[in-house]
């Protein structure tokens, strides 16, 4: 068990055990490092910045990944005036296990003046080993391979306010594998039975064309509010791309505030991921943990256990918080998902899982959680450690 995790745990015990009263002032990590004597005129300070850093060095179990150790570093502020402009975000993620992969992902969400802008970024450098089981929704175990793989992504979508909450813009979108290499086969090549080779390397380049609604004045953690993203990519050789190919990505968000305290969530979430037209790469079909916008999704599944052409997906959260002071909370949630019959639109097989987090206040000023998560599914579990909520 994570040392971290084990600490959090002891805390709430404490907590619960001695039936202590809890002040109604928010704390968070930090005041609980710096201590209480300090933390007055620390917090007066704190309250004037304009930007909050996030900070989780951590060593954890990763969704198929084995023992991995990640610090990531999350920097949240503003670009304009609080009442009309939401908080901005930036993710700084280096990873690795020691033992092949390694890797470097920056996110962002920023939010320009007025919220007359928003910038949507997803940068990515790794060499990532993975496991794969073929296309379709009900794949084989003993259709396991292991795909080799480096890995750069260059994505960035820039969105101007036509109104409201509502949002149109355009982007462009690089997925590029190479150093391609399938070992482990059980029976047949994966990639031998797909019907496009790449020859040890893939690229996928193109436009993308977006609208977006956006009700969330922060995203790290929404107390309230929608989302919706609709988002056409067009693939095209003219740009680079091996094939020329589009798909269709709508993700739909809401958030829940359940009776009168300030965190009691309840949060779904529902996406659906298609091949519209033309081949994509095998490593860029929709999969299982892994979507072209941000946030997290099929905790507990490993890295693209199911694959093919399409992929439903649905899930459920409650958020609620244990502390007064909003220190510790806990999330319960459960999701499903559907990879269709591989070059159809027919959803046959249906894969739930469920899981409970911890979440524990790293900046109040920001509303930044530390995550800690458990996922189960029929033949998997694993943790899953993060900055901020997973949607």
């Amino acid at each position: 068990m994570p040392k971290t995790l084990l600490l959090i745990l002891v805390t709430v015990a404490t907590i619960r055990v001695h039936g202590q009263k809890i002040d109604s002032t928010q704390v968070d990590l930090i005041d609980l490092i710096i201590g209480k004597e300090k933390s007055l005129s620390n917090n007066q300070v704190r309250s004037k910045k304009k930007i909050h850093f996030s900070l989780l060095p951590s060593a954890v179990s990763t969704p198929g990944a084995g023992r991995a150790v990640i610090t990531a570093v999350n920097a949240t502020f503003s670009l304009g005036e609080k009442e009309s402009t939401n908080l901005s975000n930036v993710y700084f993620v280096p990873f690795t296990d020691f033992s092949g992969r390694f890797g470097v992902v920056i996110r962002s969400n920023v939010w320009l003046k007025d919220n007359k802008w928003n910038l949507l970024g997803d940068y990515r450098v790794e060499h990532f080993p993975r496991n794969t089981w073929g296309l379709g929704g009900n794949s084989n175990d003993s259709a396991q391979s292991i795909i080799d793989t480096d890995y750069v992504r260059i994505n960035q979508d820039i969105l101007r306010n036509i109104g409201g909450y509502w949002f149109l813009g355009l982007g462009y979108a690089l997925d590029h594998n190479y150093n391609i290499e399938e070992t482990d086969v059980n029976t047949e090549s994966n990639l031998a039975k797909y019907p496009i080779t790449n020859d040890g390397t893939s690229i996928s380049s193109g436009v993308t064309f977006n609208i977006s609604y956006d009700a969330r004045y922060n995203a790290i953690n929404p107390p309230k509010g929608a989302y919706l993203l609709a988002r056409l990519r067009l693939n095209h050789r003219d740009l680079g791309s091996d094939q020329n190919y589009q798909t269709l990505f709508i993700d739909a968000r809401k958030y829940l505030p359940l009776g009168t305290q300030q965190v009691n969530i309840l949060a779904l979430r529902s996406y659906y991921w298609t091949l519209l037209g033309g081949t994509a790469p095998y490593l860029d079909l929709p999969s299982t943990n892994s979507t072209p916008t941000l946030g997290i999704s099929s905790r507990g599944f490993k890295v693209g256990r199911h694959r093919s052409n399409a992929m439903l997906y649905g899930e459920a959260e409650h958020r609620y918080q244990l502390t007064e002071n909003g220190l510790f909370g806990l999330v319960t949630f459960v999701n499903i998902s559907s990879a269709s019959e591989f070059d159809t639109q027919q959803f046959r097989y249906w894969k739930p899982g469920v899981g409970v987090g911890l979440r524990t206040k790293f900046n109040k000023y920001s509303d930044t959680n530390v995550a800690i998560d458990f996922g189960f599914s029929r033949d998997f579990w694993s943790v899953w450690l993060n900055i901020g909520e997973v949607f």
